[in-house]
């Protein structure tokens, strides 16, 4: 049997546009707290910081940067964060969490793009949107499309009106399809871990020299 993937995305999005679109503007409200929260920052703190950013970058240009301890942090990172989602989703109160969760995923986001371009002004957007865009443009969907996943599946116990009546009726379909949506997100996430660490590196290794 053809399944059209294409036609049956569209429909989901069509069905569940809302959702994205309120997770979407979680993410962004976050990013912007965290770009003013740099704002707030005493000069000692951005003097600090600024140091910290100007060393991590003189070590990627002088050191080789070890890809295997990369990757595990980021994969542990990123899979604690799959993790909240998907247990969120399987609670009664979990949708309204999944937005908090957006909003700090948001302002990790904005805190960390925003105090490179402070520090470093336009070379900071240069070296932002080599070492940062990048992952996010494949990691940050994904992890959308995962909290519209958990919210819907955490509003489909709420309609059973409980837990028991919920799994009662939907663990050999819908709590299957709930992990196996999570599943071929989570397969695309760790596309964008990839490229954090075996990508992302390399291009800021190129650009150091007009970032020192």
């Amino acid at each position: 049997m053809n399944i059209n993937f294409k036609a049956l995305m569209t429909g989901h999005l069509k069905s569940y546009y809302k959702r994205y679109m309120l997770l979407f503007i979680a993410f962004v409200l976050g990013v912007s707290a965290g770009a003013f929260t740099v704002n707030g920052l005493s000069s000692i703190q951005r003097y600090e910081m600024g140091n910290y950013i100007e060393g991590f970058v003189r070590l990627i240009d002088s050191q080789n940067i070890d890809n295997t301890e990369l990757f595990r942090i980021s994969i542990i990172r990123n899979l604690k964060l799959v993790g909240l989602i998907w247990v969120l989703g399987v609670s009664i109160i979990g949708a309204p969490l999944i937005f908090i969760v957006m909003g700090i995923r948001g302002y990790i986001t904005g805190f960390s793009s925003g105090l490179i371009i402070r520090m470093m002004g336009a070379k900071g957007i240069l070296l932002s949107g080599f070492a940062i865009i990048p992952k996010e443009i494949l990691i940050v969907p994904c992890i959308i499309a995962l909290g519209v996943n958990g919210m819907n599946f955490s509003l489909n116990i709420i309609k059973n009106r409980s837990v028991k009546a919920a799994l009662k009726d939907n663990l050999r379909t819908g709590f299957a399809e709930y992990c196996g949506v999570t599943l071929f997100y989570s397969l695309i996430l760790f596309g964008g871990v990839l490229v954090e660490v075996y990508i992302i590196p390399v291009m800021v290794k190129i650009i150091t020299p007009i970032l020192l």
